[in-house]
Order: C-alpha cells, then structure tokens, then sequence
C-alpha cells in the first residue's frame, strides 16, 4: 500500500512536471504581465501589419522609436504607409486603436547602432485618457551640470511584447525592471560606453529580446530616460543591453516637432 502510494505520489509529480514544461517557460523581458493603462504611452509599432517595434507618444502627434525599426536603408525611412500603430491596448494583436502614420524622420547621423532614434508623426491627432497618452521628456541638461543622466545605478522600467525564452511572443505586454549602467562600467562590461546611449543592467537570461526594440526606458518619475536600441548577441546574455539617451537628443526632437 505505501508503495502504491509512493508510486502514485511519483506519478502526480512527473505529471505535473510534464504539464510545467509544456507550458512556456519565463519571460525574458522580466516576469510579470502589464495592467489595462499602466503603460498608457506605449504603442505597437506594425510593419505591413505585423508587430517589429515598440513607439512611445510623446504628443498628440507624435512618437518615439529605435531609427533600426523604421530604416530602409540607413537614415532613408521605409514608406509612411506600410506603417500603422496600435495604442491604448496591452495586446498587441486586438483592442485599442490603430493609427495611420503620415512621416518617419530618421536621426541624420544614424549608423552602426548610434543614433538610433526615429520620430514618426500620425496622420491624426490622438485623444488622450486613461488608456492613450503621452511620456514626459527629461529636463535639457544644464551648464556644468552631469552630462550622464541619468546616472548610474538609477532604477528604470521597460514595456514590451519581445519575444520569451521559448522563441514565442506574448500577446499581452510585459514590463520588467533594470539600473542603468554608466558609461564607463558599460565601456568595461561591453566596450560600448558612449554618451550618447545608456546601458542597462539586469540578470542573465533576462532583459530585452526581438521585438521590444524602440521600446521607452522610463524612471520612477515617469520620464523616457532612453529608447532600446540593440542587445548582444542571443537575448539574455551577460552583456548589457544598449538603449538610447534621450537627454542627448532633446533638441533634435525640438526642432522636428509637429
């Protein structure tokens, strides 16, 4: 009868082992499903109608992305048209809205990485609420001050709909915390410090994947501090990934405003 039971008990456990497996393991982004309007600035960026990027609204008309999701060659934009965005929604393939994009301008100096930053204008204006609204922009830097803000160590959050470990990518959108990591210890890390981007620290087997690039890197008070860019290599690994520091291209966005 023990035996039975040992035997039974085994039986349950290999079951339920089988079931875990099955299902798909983690989530490389971070761990944990966003809330209806926790992210409210955060689009999905569509390319013939299919998910690549992450878009963060920065006005009624406006968004941000990675100048990578949106190139066709270099700083040449693919077509306005073949764009569209959905916002207002945590599922990237239903709910919300889609929205058409009229322009796509590319950073002039965008190449290898660098640079890499992109402003797309709607062909309407959005109306904000709960569920649709816009990302502060950090404060310009002033004389004498730090020029690497933030700085290092600062705690910053990521929403997106990159792929998990398994390859698949999740309908609804995750949201995973990392510190940035400053330009120095990033230049040891990765032999990647510049001022213009900002690393961002986080275990391994963890952090950004396909998908998630363009994706707003935001701090406790709600302000994009970066735009990811790039990671190296497979998802996951030792390295760093790398976003764009917005602080340094404020004037850029400036003069593009719509």
């Amino acid at each position: 009868m023990i035996e039975q039971r040992m035997s039974l008990a085994a039986l349950c456990l290999a079951l339920t082992l089988g079931l875990a497996l099955a299902v798909p393991q983690g989530r490389l982004l971070g761990g944990e499903d966003a809330k209806m309007a926790e992210f409210p600035y955060v689009a999905s960026l569509r390319l013939n109608k299919a998910h690549v990027c992450q878009a963060s609204i920065i006005s009624e008309m406006q968004m941000l992305t990675a100048g990578h999701c949106v190139s066709d060659v270099g700083a040449k934009p693919v077509e306005a048209k073949q764009l569209t965005a959905r916002v207002g929604s945590i599922n990237q393939f239903a709910g919300g809205d889609l929205v058409d994009i009229c322009e796509v301008v590319i950073h002039a100096s965008y190449g290898n990485f660098l640079h890499d930053l992109a402003i797309i204008t709607l062909c309407e204006p959005l109306t904000f609420g709960e569920k649709i609204n816009k990302i502060a922009l950090p404060a310009p830097i002033e004389e004498g001050e730090v020029e690497e803000v933030p700085t290092n160590g600062t705690p910053v959050y990521v929403a997106g709909w990159g792929e998990q470990t398994d390859g698949t990518s999740n309908y609804k959108l995750q949201k995973a915390n990392f510190n940035t990591l400053g330009k120095g210890p990033c230049e040891l890390d990765a032999g990647y410090g510049y001022d213009s981007t900002l690393c961002l620290a986080r275990a391994e087997k963890q952090g950004v994947c396909r998908g998630d690039d363009g994706a707003a890197v935001v701090d406790d008070d709600n302000v994009i501090q970066g735009v990811v860019s790039f990671f190296w290599g497979d998802c996951g690994t030792k390295y760093p990934d790398v976003s764009t520091r917005i602080v340094h291209y404020l004037a850029w966005i400036e003069a593009n405003k719509k």
